[in-house]
């Protein structure tokens, strides 16, 4: 996967979550907005805002690897994640950025989020 794939804004067009049998779930709050950035020089930032108008934003580095990207984060609404590592699995659907975590990252402990982004 190449660093200028990533480059550039993005906003979430797709919001699903799955559970341990791949079902499709509503998480129930209404489709978030949300941007995602990530510069060429290995920065990032995203925002997302739900129908509940719940918002959680992060910020840090980033780093690309074959199948998934790390978000170092640095800075965040959530100070339980700050100073970790979130990783992301990652596909191109479509010109769209997929990024899916792993299962245990939302409450239901099986189930995965799939973010969809479209390149603005």
């Amino acid at each position: 996967m190449e660093n200028d794939q990533f480059i550039g804004t993005w906003r979430l067009v797709e919001f699903r979550m799955t559970d341990s049998q791949g079902n499709v779930r509503d998480p129930g709050t209404g489709m978030p907005d949300g941007r995602i950035i990530y510069a060429a020089d290995g920065n990032m930032g995203m925002a997302t805002q739900r129908g509940d108008d719940a918002c959680l934003s992060y910020f840090g580095r980033y780093e690309i690897h074959d199948d998934h990207v790390i978000h170092h984060i640095e800075l965040s609404t959530d100070a339980r994640i700050i100073g970790t590592e979130q990783r992301r699995d990652v596909t191109f659907e479509d010109n769209r950025l997929v990024l899916r975590s792993a299962p245990g990252a939302v409450d239901d402990a099986a189930a995965t989020i799939h973010l969809v982004w479209a390149r603005i």
